[in-house]
């Protein structure tokens, strides 16, 4: 009797041979697992995804104009069983970037300094005029003559 496919686990075929009654598993030439455990299978998968991994960090930023994300710019570091980024930010801090959070970080790329640099500066710029407005508006707020309801209620009471 030929052997069973059972599961494809992260990119490797797991077998299952009837004759034997184990379950195998060929990663390359020398990397080979036969037993009679399914477990132990996937574990020999995950061990060798592990070593043989050639993961090179990167650095990722928020695409500009996205208010889901933090501004600062990450540095993936690894990649987890489930096929999740792993993050460090300049400060340190590890976290992990969800499938929501995809969307939403670009490769940070020579030719889009100056972009964003400019980007920025229209930020800052935004930023200061937001204040000016903000405080102009308050000024103009503190002339208007104020009556609220209540007070105006009370008047109404001490009228009739």
């Amino acid at each position: 009797m030929k052997r069973v496919l059972i599961e494809t686990y992260r990119g490797f075929d797991i077998e299952f041979d009837p004759n034997d009654e184990k379950f195998k598993c060929i990663c390359s030439e020398d990397n080979t697992k036969e037993s009679g455990s399914f477990s132990a299978v996937k574990k020999f998968v995950d061990e060798y995804k592990k070593i043989n991994q050639d993961f090179k960090p990167f650095w990722v930023q928020p695409i500009p104009g996205n208010m889901f994300v933090n501004r600062s710019p990450l540095k993936i570091i690894g990649v987890r069983k489930d096929g999740r980024f792993m993050s460090e930010d300049p400060n340190g801090k590890k976290g992990q970037i969800s499938d929501y959070e995809l969307l939403y970080y670009m490769l940070e790329k020579d030719e889009n300094k100056t972009i964003l640099n400019e980007i920025n500066e229209l930020d800052e710029k935004m930023e200061e005029q937001r204040i000016e407005y903000s405080k102009n508006r308050d000024l103009l707020i503190s002339k208007l003559n104020v009556v609220n309801l209540q007070t105006y209620k009370e008047l109404l009471k001490e009228e009739s």
